[in-house]
């Protein structure tokens, strides 16, 4: 699989003790379909996610035109359309209608991860 950003081979790595596939260069991620909640949960329950207060980063943040773009999908290759993460978290991520998989642009992870955990404590 490429990266859809760089075109680099991506590499698959544990997180979580998932298999996901990561680009070594802008550090996106791509999730096969079922995977990213099993990974932010897995991370929650790790103890691996600060509560963003003065952390290195923030579950909210405005939205770059590169969130907005539509991807070629790793796996299949098909356009993946953007959506807003639990529809009101201002994390774009990119979904392949084919094949469900999830990319997520280097750091999104990490900011999916914190909006879950903040909302989980509500």
């Amino acid at each position: 699989m490429k990266c859809p950003i760089c075109s680099l081979a991506l590499s698959p790595k544990n997180y979580a003790g998932q298999t996901v596939d990561v680009c070594e260069t802008c550090r996106g991620l791509w999730c096969d379909s079922g995977e990213l909640g099993a990974v932010v949960n897995a991370l929650i329950s790790l103890n691996k996610v600060p509560d963003g207060k003065g952390g290195t980063f923030t579950a909210a943040r405005q939205h770059e035109d590169n969130d907005l773009q539509a991807k070629p999908c790793p796996c299949c290759e098909e356009t993946t359309v953007s959506f807003n993460f639990a529809y009101d978290s201002n994390i774009f991520l990119n979904r392949c209608k084919a094949c469900d998989g999830v990319w997520l642009d280097g750091g999104e992870l990490q900011r999916v991860a914190q909006f879950i955990k903040k909302t989980s404590k509500s």
